[in-house]
């Protein structure tokens, strides 16, 4: 899984993001809402997984994936919360609490669609379970790129906010779903590639929508 997090970091993008995050940093209103859209992309990470795992499937690292990106939503908002000089603009995930949460959502929603497409020819009986593999592991891969990203523009800004704690999670997370992966779906990384070609478009098009509404 390290050379597709590697390949993210040698891409042109990284630039943009650095200095997206930059621009965003520097305005704590701005920061919070951001934050806020983080905490509202994982708690829709948790809502899918609630509503596509089937308790046959559901173990204890399954509850624990949960638990944890359920903690990270949690995390992220009081974050938020802390930054916002006006906590009321980041009390909910609504469009006007966030930073284009609507497009961050999307991102996600887009994601999942990409592994469905490349699962079409999957059992439908395993099929719910292998694209929560895939998507998932499409996501942590791009998490394992971004976050030591914003780690490191949040301690060039002096900001008293981290995500070491989330990113830990994260490498955690990425290793059980290639693990889980080798058995369940036999031959799986070029339709983990193909997700993710598609991944790096659907996140792009997610800091589109950012930067007009800074």
């Amino acid at each position: 899984m390290q050379q597709y997090v590697e390949t993210m970091n040698r891409h042109p993008e990284r630039q943009r993001q650095a200095e997206l995050l930059d621009r965003i940093i520097a305005r704590p209103a701005s920061h919070a809402r951001l934050l806020n859209t983080f905490s509202r992309m994982e708690y829709v990470g948790v809502r899918k997984m609630v509503k596509s795992r089937r308790s046959e499937h559901l173990d204890l690292d399954g509850l624990q994936h949960m638990l944890d990106e359920t903690i990270h939503a949690l995390r992220l908002k009081k974050a938020a919360l802390a930054l916002a000089p006006d906590k009321g603009a980041v009390e909910t995930f609504s469009p006007g609490d966030t930073l284009a949460g609507d497009a961050g959502e999307d991102y996600l929603q887009a994601v999942d669609h990409a592994a469905e497409a490349v699962l079409a020819d999957v059992d439908a009986d395993k099929r719910t379970e292998v694209n929560y593999l895939l998507s998932s592991a499409a996501i942590e891969v791009r998490a394992e790129a971004f976050y030591p990203l914003y780690e490191e523009r949040l301690r060039a800004h002096g900001v008293p906010v981290s995500v070491a704690a989330i990113l830990r999670d994260e490498d955690r997370h990425l290793a059980e779903m290639a693990t889980r992966l080798e058995t369940a779906l036999p031959g799986w990384r070029p339709r983990l590639e193909a997700v993710l070609d598609a991944e790096a478009r659907f996140f792009a098009t997610f800091l589109d929508a950012i930067e007009p509404a800074l």
